[in-house]
Order: structure tokens, then C-alpha cells, then sequence
């Protein structure tokens, strides 16, 4: 029995040393097969991937937040539309898409306070409209209450609302433990090259052997959750759909993610804290598929503020800027239209007051 053991061990060493130098041998493969589209900016304590677009024209920099998984893809024809006339700037959150993984926890205060150092560095100058979607409804309002001398309007794209997480319900903690747990557990088995092999399954068309792959490693989710039929995978855009089995097989993503999600309550009080964010325009769209709770926050954010706007977009589902992207353009030249007009020192009184 001793000896069984002794050579179950020695196998599962083996095993996973094997499962680390294939992972380590096809990450070297890939970063030279898929660059970054933009380039790196070091922080001191870790890199992050920014893209730039467009020309400064006087005009205010259009800054876009990504959701909480994405990266500068789920952005590939809203910037492409907006360079037109804008200078554009998208970047991916530490720990996601060609960022180095960043400082724990990952808090919306911590996201914001590396774009404000990410944008200081690469030299983006303000002012700035801010679109965020999706996790960015937390980042970019903190981002706008924090900075508000710096930031002329704010486009949020069907975003969290603060009272969806603050305080959470029972079932929303037991979400965000569930999933924290399911990633961490994928951070280990990334390391060991398993999550590369489950993503070389899925593009090679064996998604039935993926699946139970991935219901073992999901174990505690739904069954809806834990299949490659998931919604985290079928509704991202087509750019970035096309890079999951690059760019969501690393152990830092699934860190990240999980670090983000338990975070989800304490990011929401610090946004919450601020009430009115912003004296300057800001619009709120809700995708026809909002949940009732999360329409009923967009309405009261736009409801709030001195100038704020709220539009439902009839025919989308949650990547507005996909499905209904003259919306989104829209909601933008409206809002930076408003530049000339906009007294930041004004807004930073205003935000102040509302402290």
C-alpha cells in the first residue's frame, strides 16, 4: 500500500511538471503569435497594456472601461467608430488580457487609482469622458468622484449599480464565494497547463470532453455555468470570444477574477459613499434584458445627478456597444459636446458639497 502511494505521488509530480513546462513552453509561443495591440506601461509595481487611438484635436480623450472579465477587444469597433474624431484610449485591468497581474485586493478604489496612474504615465492628458460597462458602473463613477477636475462627462454602457452589492443579499454572497472559490481552484490547474488543455479541447471541436473537464473544475455552480454553453463565454464580442483560449487560461485572469468578485460589496460602498459623482453630464444606458433591480439603479442614478440621462436601449442585450452601437456613439458626442460649456473646478465643487 506504502508503495502504491509512494508511486501515485511520484507520478502526479511528474505529471503536473510536465503540465507546467507545456504551459510555460506555449505561453512563450503565444506572446510572440499575439502581441499586444498596444504597449505596456510600468507602474513600479506591475505593467499595464494601453491602447491609443485617434488624434488629440482640443477636444476631450475618451477613456473605456472594460467589463469585469474583458479586455481592450470588447471595445474593437467602439474605438475604431470614435477615433474618427476623438483621441481613444482603452486598456485591460491588471491581471486581464496583456496586463501583468496587479496588487490584491481588487477593489474598485484599487482599479481606479492604476488608471489615473496608467493615464499619468503613458502621458493621456485630461479632460476625459469615461465609458464604463458592465463592473465598470463601479470603477469609472469612483474614478469621476475621485478626479473630478479631470473628467468632463461619464457614459455608462448597462453598468452594476452600487445597490445591487451594497449591501449583498445571502444569494449574491454565495454567488461571489462559489465563483471565487471556482477560480482559484482554475489559477492552480492553469499553472499545471490543465485550463490550456481544457481551451485546446473546445477550439479543436471536442467541446463534450471539455465540458466534464469543466464541471468538475465548476463544482458548486450551476450546471448553465459550468458548460462551455455558459453565458461568459457565448456572449462576449467576436474579437474577444476569438482570444479566450489565449488570454483566460492564466492563472493571474482567474486570480484577478476572483479577487474582483469577493471584492464586488466592499467596491460598491466606496462608490456608494459618493452619492452625486459628477456635476457634468452623464448618461446611463439599460439593455432591454436589465434585471428589474438593475434598471430601477440606472433610472435612480440619472435621476440624482444635476445631469443626468437615462436611455434604454430597446433592442440589446448586455453589450450594447455590439448590438446597438450608434447608441453608444451617440450617448459620447453628446457628452463631450458639452466640453466647451464644462467648468471642472465647478464639478469639483460640486462634488465636494455632496461628500
Amino acid at each position: 500500500m506504502h508503495t502504491l502511494a509512494w508511486i501515485v505521488g511520484i507520478t502526479v509530480v511528474v505529471l503536473a511538471a510536465a503540465g507546467a513546462l507545456y504551459h510555460a513552453l506555449a505561453t512563450r509561443r503565444d506572446r510572440k503569435l499575439y502581441p499586444p495591440p498596444g504597449r505596456l506601461v510600468d507602474l513600479g509595481t506591475h505593467r499595464l497594456h494601453i491602447l491609443e487611438t485617434g488624434h488629440v484635436n482640443g477636444g476631450p480623450t475618451i477613456v473605456l472601461e472594460a467589463g469585469l472579465m474583458s479586455t481592450v477587444l470588447s471595445w474593437t469597433y467602439l474605438q475604431r467608430e470614435l477615433s474618427r474624431s476623438f483621441r481613444v484610449v482603452s486598456y485591460d485591468k491588471a491581471g486581464l488580457g496583456w496586463s501583468d497581474l496587479g496588487p490584491m485586493p481588487r477593489t474598485a478604489d484599487q482599479i481606479v487609482a492604476e488608471l489615473h496612474a496608467l493615464l499619468e504615465r503613458a502621458d493621456v492628458r485630461p479632460p476625459y469622458v469615461l465609458v464604463g460597462h458592465s463592473f465598470g458602473g463601479l470603477t469609472v463613477p469612483l474614478f469621476a468622484a475621485r478626479f473630478p477636475k479631470e473628467v468632463v462627462g461619464v457614459v455608462l454602457v448597462d453598468p452594476v449599480v452600487p445597490a445591487e452589492w451594497h449591501p449583498p443579499s445571502d444569494h449574491n454572497r454565495r454567488l461571489v464565494s462559489i465563483g471565487a472559490k471556482v477560480c482559484r481552484r482554475a489559477a492552480v490547474l492553469a499553472r499545471i497547463g490543465i485550463i490550456r488543455f481544457i481551451a485546446a479541447l473546445i477550439t479543436s471541436g471536442a467541446k463534450k470532453y471539455a465540458n466534464v473537464l469543466i464541471r468538475l473544475i465548476s463544482r458548486g455552480t450551476s450546471v448553465e455555468t459550468g458548460s462551455v454553453s455558459s453565458p461568459w463565454f457565448w456572449a462576449l464580442p467576436e474579437e474577444e470570444k476569438a482570444l479566450v483560449p489565449i488570454l483566460w487560461i492564466h492563472s493571474k485572469f482567474a486570480l484577478t477574477i476572483a479577487s474582483q468578485l469577493e471584492n464586488l460589496p466592499a467596491s460598491a460602498a466606496q462608490v456608494d459613499s459618493h452619492g452625486i459623482f459628477s456635476n457634468s453630464p452623464v448618461i446611463v444606458l439599460s439593455a432591454n434584458t436589465s434585471s428589474p433591480r438593475r434598471f430601477e439603479g440606472h433610472a435612480a442614478i440619472a435621476a440624482r445627478l444635476p445631469q443626468g440621462q437615462h436611455v434604454i436601449a430597446k433592442n440589446s442585450d448586455h453589450w450594447i456597444m455590439q448590438a446597438e452601437s450608434h447608441l453608444v456613439v451617440d450617448a459620447i458626442v453628446e457628452v463631450a459636446s458639452h466640453v466647451a460649456n464644462a467648468s471642472p473646478s465647478h464639478n469639483s465643487a460640486a462634488v465636494a458639497a455632496a461628500d
